[in-house]
Formats: structure tokens, sequence, C-alpha cells
């Protein structure tokens, strides 16, 4: 027992010292999975200590959402009692072929280590060597299967998988020995063993691509300090504020204001500053905050194919008017890749480098220049 967990720390280590994988998440995509299991009775009629077990396990996994998927597996357990109720102990060893099938509900799945909750219900057949108190040499039954795990995210088409399950047969001589007393799933008078499980999932068959988790891409892992960014918007009034939901209203009144007041051919436009849209000073490097605003605006355009927008790109007045002009073309430029790689049709895109001019706040200020530093739509 010892072996196995320093076993299962050192690959804990190094797991979760490798460099995070950049994947992807996928709706409707099916995998196959494989491992070891190491298995352990927990019925109380019987001693564990210095017990040899063994397992093995593959089957299919359906993932059927971002968070949901079941899967099926075949599992094969040795499992060796000693019956510490008789003198001389007596040994009996139980080996069980067993299909489960498990819903996996996953918390947090953008994540590279994710946890996730299972439970199911299988079938299990068991052989007994050396039975004590039952006349039986073998059992049909059914168990019930509830757990937790882990999934590492190595790259797009691979996932290493430990869990930890715990499995209860509703009989009371799967060890070989009548009379289990409260060794059940809840305290019932059943057999019950519990499975560590390691072992590797491969995606042979990818779905959707979700969009879920295209929001942290390219996010530093620094803290965003939104609590300072909703300080310096409170003394704007020009602003929109950068929550989401804020964010999301303001381009749904330019929407409602393009279908019901401009008709396509009197080529009215209507501006809307995305607030939280900033950069770096001196850089075309968009700050951590921006990337929630621009994924929505992405999102809207997306879901509006007939609106056309001019990304302005503004600056500062630190620097010279032509050196300020050409970065704010290259910040203009950086978020219309951005929505490019996002689904927006380029087509539907140009940019204009704006510089210093038409300056929203005050540039006297470190506060004011930050804000300077902005994005403007032009919806057509």
């Amino acid at each position: 027992m010892k072996r196995l967990l320093t076993l299962v720390a050192l690959v804990s280590f190094l797991t979760l010292n490798i460099t995070q994988a950049q994947s992807n998440l996928y709706k409707d995509s099916w995998g196959f999975n494989f491992g070891i299991n190491y298995p352990r009775a927990t019925s109380q009629n019987t001693g564990i200590s210095g017990n040899i077990n063994f397992g093995l396990y593959a089957g299919l996994t359906n993932q059927l959402s971002e968070h949901s998927s079941w899967r099926g597996t075949l599992n094969f357990n040795s499992i060796e009692y000693k019956n510490t109720g008789t003198d001389p102990w007596t040994k009996t060893r139980t080996n069980l072929l067993g299909v489960d099938f498990e819903y996996l509900y996953n918390f947090i799945p953008c994540e590279t280590l994710s946890p996730y909750s299972i439970i199911g219900l299988g079938v299990a057949y068991g052989m007994l060597d050396d039975a004590a108190n039952t006349k039986d040499d073998y059992f049909l039954d059914y168990q019930f299967n509830v757990g937790m795990g882990f999934a590492y995210k190595l790259d797009d088409d691979w996932k290493l998988n430990t869990e930890f399950v715990y499995n209860s047969l509703p009989l009371s001589w799967a060890d070989g020995n009548y009379g289990t007393n409260g060794g059940g799933f809840l305290g019932t008078p059943d057999d019950s063993y519990m499975t560590f499980k390691l072992g590797l999932t491969y995606t042979y068959e990818k779905g959707e691509k979700s969009r879920l988790c295209e929001l942290y891409e390219g996010v530093n892992n620094d803290p965003v300090d939104y609590e300072r960014i909703e300080n310096i918007v409170k003394k704007n009034t020009a602003n929109v504020g950068i929550n989401k939901d804020q964010v999301k209203e303001a381009l749904a009144e330019v929407i409602d204001a393009h279908h019901k007041e401009m008709a396509p051919s009197t080529g009215t436009e209507k501006t809307v500053y995305l607030s939280g849209v900033n950069f770096e000073f001196n850089s075309s490097e968009l700050t951590a905050e921006s990337y929630p605003v621009l994924f929505f605006a992405a999102r809207t355009l997306i879901e509006k194919p007939e609106m056309n927008v001019v990304v302005k790109g503004y600056t500062d007045d630190i620097g010279s008017a032509k050196y300020n002009k050409e970065l704010s073309q290259k910040r203009a430029d950086v978020v219309k890749n951005y929505l490019v790689a996002r689904g927006v049709a380029s087509t539907r895109i140009t940019t204009e480098g704006c510089g210093e001019e038409k300056p929203i706040a005050d540039n006297k200020t470190a506060e004011g220049r930050a804000l300077n530093r902005r994005i403007e739509f032009i919806v057509k």
C-alpha cells in the first residue's frame, strides 16, 4: 500500500509540473479509456493488511457536453480476503468481471486539471476461490458505484485520469463468507470494495468544438484587478463599464438601432466605445481584462452577420503624433485579428489608427491615459 501511495504521489507531482497543455474542448466526442485498478475490500468481516489485489479496465466514453459525459467500462478485479472471524484466519479470493455504466460530471472543464464526480450502476460476475461459508463458487448481481476523479489534459487527444470509486454489491458472500455487517453503501449489510484507478483516455472522434473555454485563451496567469478598473470607469461617464452584461447591453442597443432606425442605404453609423478593451503602455498588447469584452463582442457579431464594423484604435498623448498613429493602427489590427480568430469574417471588419485624437479622459493622469488607450467600434 505504501508503494502504491508513493507511486501516486510521484505521478501527481510530475503531472502538476508539466507545462500546461494547450487543448481544446469538444462536445459529442468519443474516446477510448484504459488503465489499471487497485481494488481493496471494505467489508467489516475481512482483514485487508498484506493482501494481494490487482485489476484492469477498458471502455468507451462519450462527451455529451462541456460538463457531462457517460461511459461504459469493462472491469476485472482480483481481491484477496482474510476472514478475521476464524481461528486460524481463512483466506479467500474473489475474481470480479464487471460491466459498468456511469455518468460523469466535470466541474471545471476549461482547466488543465479538472475534478469530476462519478455515479453509476453495473453488473458483476464473481468467481470465488476457497469459499468458506457459502455453497456457491460464483455469483451474478448488480453493483452501485459512486466516486471522484481528476482528469489532466495532456493535449487535444489524451487525458491522464485518476479515480477513487466505492462499489457496493447487494449480497453478503462476495468475499466467500456469509454475514457482512454494515460494509455496504450508507451502512447497508452488503459486501463492498473500493478501487483506485490510474489510466488514460484517448479521444478518437471529435464533435463540435466548444467555445466555452475560448474566453481564457491568450490571457496571462497574472490576476486581473477588476476593482481598480471599476474605480477608473466610475470616474469617466463616457464608459459603459467592463462588466460583460453591460457590454452585451451596449451592443444590444446598437443592434436595435441598426434594425429600427438605420436603413442600409442611408449609411448611418453609430459609435460604441468598448470600455475595458485597453492596452499596455507603449504596446499593442491587450491587457487581460480586454478578453472578456472582446469575447462577447465577437459572439454578437457572429450572431448578427449583417453588421459590419470599423475598428478604431487610439493612444494617449505620450510620444510623437506619427508614432502614436502607427501604434494605434497596430492596436486596431490586433483587435481585428482576435475577432477573426473567433469566427468573424475578415471582410466585415476594417481598421483605422486614430492616434491620440479625441481623448475621452484627461491625459494628465495615469488613469486617464489608460482609458485613452482604447478601441471604438463604428457599427454600419
